[in-house]
C-alpha cells in the first residue's frame, strides 16, 4: 500500500469518526432516560387521609406506561425518555386526578408533586330539587334546594357548574361556584346552597349576555381536591352525580343602573321554579 493511499484511508477514517461522534453528541439528549417517582394520598369523602394508599393506577398519558401505588402511596416509572408528560390517577369509586405537562429531564429521578385522590360522595336518592330567587333586580339571590329520600352524610360540600349549553359536565364548563362545608344550610334530609354569586357570571361577557344559562349541582369531596387542566380550568375531580339542574337567563344577573337597593322594599320573591 502506497503512502498516498494510506494517507487517504486515514483521512476517511478520521472524518467518519468525527461524523459519528458529532451525530452521537446531537442525539444523546433525545435518548436520555431516567426514573419518575411520586406519591399519592387517598382521602375518604370527608377529606380524611386513609392509612392505606394502595391501588391507585397511575398512567403516563399518550403512552402505554402505568404503575400502581403501594400502601404508602409511592409509585415509580423506570427509565422513561426525557420529555414533558401528563399523568392520570384512577381508582374505582374515587375521583380521577391529573398532573398536567410535567417536565422530565432524564438522568436523576424526577419527583412529581403529591397527587390527591378523593372518594366520591353521591348522596342518597333525591326526592325534590328546586331553585328559587329572592332579592332586588340589582341584587339577585338565587339558591338551590334539595330534599333526599333518606338521611345524607354531614357535613357536605358542593359544586355548581355553569355553561351556555345543556351538555355541560364537571370537566366541560365555563364557570363554577364551589360551596364548602361551612356554607349553606344542611340537614340530614335536605340541603340548601348559598346565593349564586352574580359576579361569577358578570365577569364573563358570554355568560352575562346569554339567553340561556344552564346550571347543575353536585356534591364534592369536603377536602376541595382540584387541579388545573390543559385549558386552564380548575377541575374538581371528586364531584358526584348530578343532584339537579335548571336554566336561567344571563339577564337575571345583569346590574340594573336604574334600581337602588335603598329604594328597594327589601327582599321580595322574584321567581320560583315550578
Amino acid at each position: 500500500m502506497t503512502s498516498k493511499t494510506l494517507l487517504s484511508l486515514c483521512c476517511f477514517v478520521t472524518v467518519g469518526v468525527l461524523f459519528s461522534c458529532s451525530k452521537d453528541q446531537h442525539s444523546e439528549p433525545y435518548l436520555k432516560k431516567g426514573d419518575i417517582t411520586g406519591k399519592v394520598i387517598i382521602y375518604d369523602s370527608l377529606g380524611r387521609a386513609l392509612s392505606n394508599h394502595s391501588g391507585v393506577v397511575v398512567t403516563i398519558d399518550s403512552t402505554n406506561l402505568s404503575a400502581i401505588t403501594d400502601s404508602t402511596g409511592a409509585y415509580t416509572f423506570k427509565k422513561v425518555k426525557t420529555g414533558r408528560y401528563s399523568f392520570t390517577y384512577k381508582k374505582n369509586g374515587y375521583g380521577t386526578y391529573r398532573i398536567i405537562r410535567q417536565l422530565h429531564a432524564g438522568g436523576p429521578p424526577t419527583l412529581l408533586p403529591v397527587a390527591d385522590v378523593g372518594k366520591i360522595y353521591n348522596g342518597p336518592p333525591v326526592s325534590l330539587f328546586d331553585y328559587f330567587g329572592l332579592g332586588s333586580p340589582d341584587n339577585p339571590q338565587v339558591v338551590t334546594y334539595t330534599e333526599f329520600q333518606s338521611p345524607m352524610r354531614l357535613p357536605t360540600a358542593s359544586v355548581l357548574y355553569i355553561d351556555t349549553t345543556p351538555a355541560l359536565t364537571s370537566t366541560n364548563f365555563r364557570a363554577y361556584i364551589r360551596y364548602n362545608a361551612q356554607q349553606g344550610f344542611q340537614n340530614s334530609m335536605w340541603y340548601q346552597t348559598p346565593d349564586i354569586d352574580p359576579h361569577v357570571i358578570r365577569a364573563d361577557s358570554i355568560l352575562i349576555n346569554a339567553r340561556r344559562l344552564y346550571f347543575y349541582l353536585a356534591f364534592d369531596n369536603v377536602r376541595d381536591i382540584k387541579y388545573v387542566d390543559e385549558q386552564g380550568r380548575t377541575i374538581h375531580p371528586c364531584t358526584g352525580t348530578k343532584l339537579g339542574s335548571f336554566m336561567l337567563s344571563g339577564s337575571t344577573f345583569q346590574e340594573n343602573p336604574n334600581s337602588s337597593r335603598q329604594a328597594s322594599d327589601g327582599i321580595q320573591l322574584r321567581f320560583r321554579h315550578q
